[in-house]
């Protein structure tokens, strides 16, 4: 017995133990090409873009143009004891660092509670330390000195 059946259109399909192989993987190749799909576009970034053009010899919808997002992280205080509260330089040297202090009363109705307010605290802490550097609360607190004596909050 031979390992192919022939068919009177002369096309020979190879048999494996009784079982014809081509509509077999046929119907596999079927599918697999059924659950494969294009992946999605991204909006492209021209749709953010400002459209509004007032100098006619630059083109205002450059991906330079494009509004950043930022997002930092907060770290929750409750005193606002050598953060520096307010003070524009301190708030650039945290934005460097890619989180913000944050300051709420606590038990105070819409504040964090106190587990939460710890555990969002340990997740940045956490990831400055992976991001930045094991010692960021000192270089940290090198900048906010420098900053602290160039506005004039603190003399000597």
């Amino acid at each position: 017995m031979s390992n192919y059946l022939m068919v009177s259109c002369n096309f020979a399909y190879p048999i494996i133990e009784g079982v014809m192989l081509k509509p077999i993987l046929l119907s596999i190749f079927i599918l697999v090409m059924s659950n494969a799909q294009a992946q999605r576009k991204k909006d492209p970034i021209e749709k953010y873009l400002p459209t509004d053009n007032v100098n006619f010899r630059k083109d205002d919808n450059k991906r330079k143009n494009a509004p950043k997002f930022n997002y930092y992280r907060h770290i929750i205080k409750n005193k606002t004891t050598n953060i520096l509260y307010g003070n524009s330089c301190a708030l650039e040297a945290t934005h460097k660092m890619g989180f913000e202090y944050v300051v709420q009363a606590p038990k105070t109705p819409g504040s964090t509670p106190e587990f939460k307010r710890l555990w969002n605290n340990f997740k940045v802490k956490t990831r400055l330390f992976f991001l930045r550097s094991p010692f960021w609360k000192f270089i940290l607190k090198g900048k906010l000195k420098k900053c602290r004596i160039k506005s004039g909050d603190k003399v000597g």
